[in-house]
C-alpha cells in the first residue's frame, strides 16, 4: 500500500508540475544578465523618485551606482542631483540686440513643487513634482515585480502577476494623462511639458513608450506557449532600456537660455567659393559625359540629325501649304528655352548639385519635347483650319450649286467661291484655281486641296466632283444632298456636344483643380511649398502628379468621345 501511495503521489506531483510549468515559464524566462539590468534600472528609478521628493534634503541626494550598473566613461560612480534642478543656475550671453546679459534660472524642484495641478478626494492636492515621482515609482514597481518573478525560491501566481502589471499600467496612464494636460493658473498657461528646461517633452514621450511595453507585458501572458517566454522577456527588457534612457534624459545638461550666434552659422566666403567650385566641376563632368556619349554614338546621331533635317524641310513646306511662314528652329529652340528657364528656376530653388541635376533634367525634357513639337503644332493648325473651313463649307456648296444652275462649270464655281467668300476657304479654293490656270489638272489640284485641309466632308465633295468629271452626273443634285447631310451632321454634332459637355468640363476640372490648390497653398505657405517642391522628393511627386493628371484627362476625354 505504501508503494502504491508513493507512486500515486509521484504521478500527481508530475501532473501538477506539468500544469503549473506553462504558467510560470514566462515569468522565469529572464536570465542572470537580465536580472542585473533590471536591478540597475530599478536603482535609477528609485534615484529619480527620491530626487523629486521635496521631503528629502538636498544633502542626501547623492548616490553611488551599485555593482550591477556598468561603470560610466568618466569612471565616477557617484551620482548627484543636478544643480539646475536643486539650486538653479545663472547663464550669461547676448540677447537679440547684442547686449550681454545674465539670466537667473530658478531651481526646477522648487518651481514645480509650487504648481498644484490636481486634487484627488481623500488623498489631497498633488503638485507637479508629486506626479513625476508617481510616474517613476510606477516604473520602479513594474521592474521590482519582474525581478521578483525571476526568483526560483518564491512561488509565482500567474493571475496575481498579471493583475499587478495591469495595476502598474492603469496608474501610469492616469499619471501621464495628468502630466500632459495644459492648465491655467492666475490667467497664465501652465504647460507641464515645458518643465525641466524642455526635458519633460522627451521624458513624457519615453513614458508613453514604457506604457506601451506595459501593455505588451500583459499581453504576453495570453500568447501561445511557444511565444510566451520571448514576448515576456522582450517587453521587460524594453522597459529596462527605456528606463535607462529616461534617467539619461533627466541627467543631461540644461538647454541653453541664449540661442547660438547666427553669425557662426553663416557660410563664409571660402565655403561659398568651395560650393561654387564643386558645382562647376560637377556640371563640367556631366557635360563631358554627355559629350563622350555623343562621340561614341556619333554616326547614329548624325544619321538622326539628317533625318530630322529632312523632316524639318517637309514641315516647313506643310506650314507654307497652311498659308503660314514658320521657321522650324523657332519652335524647337523656343521649346528648349522654355524648359531650360523653368529648370533654372527649379534648380536655383533646389540648390546644390541637386539643382544642377534638376536643370539638366528639365533641359533634356525640353530637347525631347522639342523634337515632336513642330509636328504637334502643325497638326493643331491643320485641325483648327479644317474646323474653320467646315463652318464655311455649307455656304460654299450653296454658292457652287447656284453657279452650276446659272450655267457655269465647276471651275468657274470655284473661282466665284474664292472671290466672294472669306478666308480660309477663299484662300484654299483660290489656290486650286491658280494651280489649274498654271497647267495642273483640275483633279490633281483638288487632291492638293484634300491634302492641305483636314476635313472629312470636304473629302466627300472632292470625291464627288472627281467622279462626276470622270463618269458624269448631276452635281447640283449631289451638292443639294451634301448640303442636307452637312445640316444634319451639324445638328448631330451640336447634340453630341451638349451630351458630352459634362465629361469635357470634368476633364478641365481634373486638370486645373490640383494646380489651383497648389497655387492657394503657395499663397498661404510659400516657404514650405518652395522647400518641398524644390527637393528631389517634391520633384518626383510633381512629375508623378502631372503624368497622372494627364492620364485622367485623356481617359475622361475618351469616355466623352462619340464617333459617328
Amino acid at each position: 500500500m505504501k508503494i502504491k501511495n508513493l507512486l500515486a503521489l509521484s504521478v500527481a506531483a508530475f501532473l501538477l508540475a506539468a500544469v503549473c510549468f506553462p504558467q510560470t515559464a514566462a515569468a522565469r524566462a529572464l536570465n542572470r544578465n537580465d536580472k542585473r539590468r533590471i536591478e540597475c534600472a530599478m536603482f535609477k528609478m528609485r534615484v529619480l523618485a527620491e530626487m523629486f521628493d521635496v521631503r528629502v534634503p538636498a544633502s542626501k541626494k547623492t548616490y553611488t551606482l551599485p555593482d550591477v550598473c556598468p561603470t560610466p566613461a568618466s569612471g565616477n560612480k557617484t551620482v548627484q542631483a543636478p544643480k539646475w534642478f536643486l539650486e538653479g543656475y545663472e547663464e550669461t550671453g547676448k540677447d537679440a540686440t547684442g547686449k550681454t546679459v545674465t539670466v537667473r534660472r530658478e531651481a526646477e524642484l522648487a518651481r514645480m513643487d509650487k504648481n498644484k495641478v490636481v486634487y484627488v478626494p481623500k488623498e489631497g492636492t498633488f503638485s507637479e513634482v508629486d506626479l513625476w515621482r508617481q510616474a517613476f515609482s510606477n516604473v520602479y514597481l513594474y521592474l521590482d515585480r519582474a525581478n521578483t518573478s525571476m526568483d526560483p525560491s518564491q512561488p509565482v501566481s500567474l493571475d496575481k502577476l498579471s493583475r499587478g502589471y495591469v495595476g502598474n499600467r492603469i496608474n501610469l496612464m492616469a499619471t501621464l494623462d495628468r502630466l500632459n494636460k495644459d492648465l491655467l493658473r492666475n490667467n497664465r498657461p501652465l504647460i507641464m511639458k515645458d518643465s525641466m528646461g524642455g526635458r519633460a517633452r522627451t521624458m513624457l514621450a519615453t513614458f508613453e513608450l514604457i506604457n506601451n511595453e506595459f501593455f505588451s507585458t500583459i499581453e504576453s501572458f495570453s500568447s501561445p506557449e511557444k511565444q510566451k517566454e520571448d514576448k515576456y522577456r522582450q517587453s521587460v527588457q524594453a522597459v529596462v532600456v527605456l528606463a535607462n534612457q529616461l534617467y539619461g534624459e533627466f541627467m543631461s545638461k540644461p538647454v541653453p537660455v541664449f540661442p547660438p550666434d547666427p553669425k557662426g552659422l553663416q557660410d563664409t566666403p571660402a565655403d561659398r567659393g568651395f560650393y561654387f567650385l564643386m558645382l562647376f566641376i560637377g556640371a563640367g563632368l556631366v557635360f563631358y559625359a554627355v559629350y563622350l556619349l555623343l562621340e561614341i554614338k556619333r554616326q547614329s546621331v548624325m544619321l538622326m540629325m539628317d533625318e530630322y533635317r529632312a523632316k524639318s524641310v517637309a514641315w516647313a513646306e506643310d506650314f507654307n501649304r497652311q498659308f503660314l511662314t514658320v521657321d522650324i528652329r523657332y519652335i524647337v529652340f523656343g521649346t528648349i528655352g522654355a524648359f531650360a528657364l523653368f529648370g533654372l528656376f527649379m534648380g536655383v530653388s533646389t540648390g546644390g548639385f541637386s539643382g544642377v541635376f534638376v536643370f539638366l533634367l528639365f533641359t533634356a525634357m525640353g530637347v525631347f519635347v522639342s523634337i515632336r513639337m513642330p509636328e504637334a503644332v502643325l497638326d493643331m493648325l491643320k485641325k483648327s483650319r479644317g474646323n474653320k473651313i467646315n463652318a464655311q463649307l455649307m455656304d460654299a456648296l450653296i454658292l457652287l450649286s447656284n453657279s452650276l444652275r446659272s450655267g457655269m462649270d465647276i471651275v468657274q464655281g470655284f473661282e466665284k467661291v474664292s472671290t466672294e467668300m472669306r478666308p480660309p476657304i477663299a484662300d484654299e479654293f483660290g489656290l486650286v484655281i491658280k494651280n489649274y490656270q498654271l497647267g495642273t489638272p483640275f483633279e490633281k489640284a483638288l487632291d492638293g486641296l484634300n491634302d492641305r485641309v483636314d476635313s472629312r466632308m470636304l473629302t466627300y465633295i472632292i470625291k464627288a466632283i472627281v467622279i462626276q468629271r470622270q463618269v458624269g452626273g448631276n452635281l447640283t443634285v449631289i451638292f443639294a444632298r451634301l448640303v442636307e447631310n452637312i445640316r444634319e451632321e451639324s445638328k448631330l454634332e451640336e447634340k453630341l456636344q451638349a451630351m458630352t459637355a459634362q465629361q469635357k468640363i470634368q476633364s478641365i476640372v481634373v486638370g486645373i483643380m490640383p494646380f489651383l490648390m497648389v497655387g492657394v497653398m503657395f499663397l498661404f505657405r510659400p516657404d514650405e511649398m518652395i522647400a518641398f517642391y524644390g527637393s528631389p522628393v517634391g520633384l518626383v511627386v510633381l512629375f508623378g502628379c502631372i503624368i497622372w493628371i494627364m492620364i485622367g484627362m485623356k481617359i475622361i476625354k475618351k469616355v466623352g468621345e462619340v464617333k459617328v
